[in-house]
């Protein structure tokens, strides 16, 4: 069966917006399953529920998985992993950390289920699997200091997550925008392109990886259908 495997970001860029009711329809369309693995699970329920900020959210995601929207996996070991990723960057020969147990959790479940895709919203696993050097040149604008990289183990980690696929969630909205599950929402004075903006700007405002030009490039193409 077609797996795609969530990481906490994108989950919460989904909630966020108040979209968690878009999966149910999505997984009809998908044919398959959607997974989190435990760690996820308590990053975004257990952990946030003993919180007054994020106790809603936590609840309402929650909801979503006892209705079967995400399948929990059990807890995978991924120590070595963990070590081996947060190993590939340095700075003055101080390793830096640069993701979560969830994070690599979730991308030891896409490997173990062969997943579809790794939905990830954060941008640095994702530049971490498709673009290791561009995510070295972000970390040296942030830091302000030359980053070094451990080739032997970035060309690990590489062959580890060679034919890996990662999405966000604005590629799955997006489909929801075009099969029409978001038009209940288009109302007198505005249209599907404003809904689709819309979408899109709340997504990027509330966590997910994705710039202005991506917008108004996506927003432009799905114009001329309309």
């Amino acid at each position: 069966m077609k797996t795609l495997v969530f990481d906490t970001s994108s989950v919460i860029s989904i909630v966020a917006n108040d979209l968690l009711w878009v999966l149910k329809p999505l997984k009809q369309i998908f044919r398959g399953e959607f997974y989190i693995p435990n760690s996820v699970k308590f990053e975004l329920i257990d952990k946030p529920f003993t919180t007054k900020m994020f106790k809603l959210e936590s609840i309402m995601i929650n909801k979503s998985i006892t209705e079967g929207d995400f399948l929990v996996n059990n807890p995978l070991n991924v120590d070595d992993l963990l070590i081996h990723i947060n190993s590939i960057y340095s700075v003055k020969e101080k390793i830096l950390h640069i993701v979560d147990r969830g994070e690599v959790e979730a991308l030891a479940l896409v490997l173990r289920v062969q997943a579809a895709a790794y939905v990830v919203d954060e941008r640095t696993m994702r530049l971490l699997i498709e673009n290791p050097y561009t995510l070295r040149r972000i970390l040296e604008r942030k830091l302000h200091i030359k980053v070094d990289i451990n080739k032997k183990l970035l060309k690990e980690f590489s062959e580890i997550v060679k034919g890996v696929k990662v999405i966000r969630s604005t590629e799955l909205l997006i489909i929801a925008y075009e099969k029409g599950l978001l038009n209940k929402f288009v109302t007198v004075g505005s249209t599907e392109i404003d809904l689709l903006d819309g979408l899109l700007w709340g997504l990027k405002l509330r966590g997910c990886s994705i710039s202005s030009d991506e917008i108004s490039e996506i927003t432009k193409f799905e114009s001329k259908d309309h």
